[in-house]
């Protein structure tokens, strides 16, 4: 399971906004990290681990199922799990 996610190229490094320092994103962070292309929220969410369908966002949390077009930094909670999502161009 993943704990953040990059969408696309952020404008600034993922690491300045994940971790304080290079070397530790490098060395902790990153193997928690996604990176993808994709931008609907449920297929995000299935992707990094924290639901096991698209169909169960759509039941249970229907408000999460959205694009994320927008540059944006955000926090999605699911339960006890919590995914830190940057979206980049």
């Amino acid at each position: 399971m993943f704990h953040n996610v990059v969408i696309g190229k952020p404008f600034v490094e993922p690491w300045e906004l994940i971790s304080s320092s290079k070397e530790e994103f490098e060395k902790f962070d990153k193997r928690d990290t996604l990176f993808t292309n994709e931008r609907f929220l449920p297929a995000i969410l299935v992707e990094a681990g924290i639901v096991s369908s698209r169909g169960e966002v759509r039941r249970n949390k229907p408000e999460l199922c959205k694009t994320l077009n927008e540059l944006d930094c955000i926090w999605v909670k699911w339960g006890k799990k919590k995914i830190y999502i940057i979206v980049g161009e």
